[in-house]
């Protein structure tokens, strides 16, 4: 493999599609464009605005953040937790750990993820920005590269071999790709850059964007959200004093608590006092694909994805993330479900089989950054790191706030490792962390080690046709 990789632009053959994300603010009262034009699309304030509300909602695509991310990270770490019950192809492969360089899930992310990138860096262009006063300038550009240093950051988890401490970092990521293209003619072959440059440019973008966006930003990315994203970044690299350090401010900002009860973060129209940041969605909206592969209800999901019973076994008994109810009947939605897992109702796949209720409606929000992360990463690095000292409360102090809103059992010694990694996966669980825990405590998962190549997604096939210049992952390259 290379170890050095040049940056070009991306071979981008797709013109980003912007729409309308959200209602009610003053923000969206400006109606998106439904494409970018290249002689007139953003020269004007309204239409600049217009296409960052558009780049929300490609964020929120099945294909990247509104699903695929989710299910990639759950259905790789599966092994005894979740079975998969379903009938879709793309979604057992990643079940049993041997995606093709043809599976349409794939094909459809890569796309997805650089169509937003793309209209992140069509924002981005000084003439563009030059449009805006001051304040709105640095909304717009705040906004724009935090989603693109996100997306960076994701893209390089789920392509690129396991981020290794203390290490080059050499093994290939993404294609860093900064420029716009606007036009066919405009793209070029583009090459992977390294994991380590992935990392950097990712933590450039959302340091950018925590000292650009205000701490309240409505519904929208804020220095807050950008907080978050790089104490979760920070913790995957093993930067442990910097990942409670950007957990603790948020934590300390005193903007957001837990709610009532865990089932009180989830399924909600508007966003909870827990959400740091979150999908909106609505009844105009499209329909969320994670309550169809995660519910078994009457109103939402084909039940694909069941929880097993030995998960629930390592929930204490009082333990409100781990109850179960059994007297589920037909015609149930979320509404009637009041614990956190339910035997399913619906009739296509998991009848009868336990759901989790984190996803429940197909037009409610999806929390994609919560408060209660934010004390688990605090607690695990300033556990791992001891010379950090982040923060005014003790690891174990931080996992009891959490255990205690569950009414779980509460630690009266310090905690352990052990204790505080469990911690993470029952809070967490069905949320899209699973798989990145798993690599960075370099655990195997079932058979296969941590770093294992068919643990990555393979750069689709049809990118490797199209460009020369990338470099497909050496498990899938090898034919295996």
């Amino acid at each position: 493999m290379k170890n050095t990789i040049n940056k070009y632009k991306v071979w981008i053959l797709i013109v980003p599609v912007l729409a309308m994300l959200f209602a009610c603010t003053e923000k969206l009262e400006i109606k998106p464009k439904q494409s970018i034009d290249a002689e007139d699309a953003l020269t004007t304030p309204d239409n600049i605005k217009a296409a960052l509300v558009g780049a929300y909602l490609q964020a929120s695509s099945d294909g990247i953040f509104g699903s695929y991310f989710n299910e990639y990270s759950e259905l790789y770490a599966a092994t005894t937790d979740l079975r998969y019950m379903g009938t879709y192809e793309q979604p057992r492969e990643f079940y049993r750990k041997e995606a093709t360089t043809t599976n349409s899930y794939v094909e459809y992310t890569w796309t997805e993820a650089y169509s937003l990138i793309n209209t992140c860096n069509t924002l981005l262009q000084e003439e563009v920005l030059a449009l805006l006063d001051e304040e709105d300038a640095d909304l717009v550009k705040g906004e724009a590269i935090f989603l693109r240093g996100w997306t960076i950051f994701e893209m390089t988890r789920f392509f690129g071999l396991p981020y290794e401490l203390n290490q080059p970092n050499t093994q290939p990521g993404i294609p860093i790709v900064l420029t716009p293209t606007s036009d066919v003619a405009d793209a070029v072959p583009v090459a992977r850059n390294t994991v380590n440059e992935c990392y950097l440019q990712a933590i450039e973008d959302l340091t950018t964007a925590r000292g650009l966006l205000p701490d309240e930003n409505d519904v929208y990315a804020s220095s807050m959200s950008a907080s978050a994203v790089l104490a979760r970044l920070y913790l995957q690299m093993g930067n442990l004093a910097s990942a409670a350090t950007e957990a603790n401010r948020v934590i300390e900002s005193g903007l957001f608590s837990l709610t009532s009860t865990p089932l009180e973060a989830f399924n909600n129209s508007e966003n909870s006092s827990e959400d740091i940041f979150a999908i909106q969605k609505n009844m105009t909206s499209s329909i969320s694909w994670l309550p169809v592969m995660y519910a078994s209800l009457a109103s939402a999901g084909r039940g694909d994805y069941e929880v097993q019973q030995a998960f629930l076994d390592r929930f204490s008994a009082s333990d409100l993330r781990g109850q179960f109810q059994s007297n589920t009947q037909t015609g149930y939605t979320i509404d009637n479900i009041t614990m956190m897992y339910y035997k399913g109702v619906g009739t296509i796949l998991n009848k009868n089989g336990i759901n989790t209720a984190k996803w429940g409606d197909y037009y409610r929000n999806i929390p994609l950054i919560r408060l209660a992360e934010m004390y688990l990463i605090r607690a695990e690095a300033n556990f791992e790191d001891p010379g950090a000292d982040v923060g005014p409360n003790t690891p174990t102090q931080d996992i009891n706030i959490i255990r205690e809103r569950a009414l779980a059992p509460l630690y009266a010694s310090e905690v352990t490792r052990e204790q505080i990694r469990e911690e993470r996966y029952l809070e967490l669980c069905w949320e899209g962390h699973r798989l990145h825990d798993l690599k960075r405590w370099k655990q195997s998962i079932g058979d296969d080690a941590y770093n294992a190549g068919n643990l990555i997604l393979p750069i689709p096939f049809r990118e490797i046709e199209v460009n020369d210049l990338l470099e497909q992952n050496e498990w899938y390259s090898a034919g295996k």
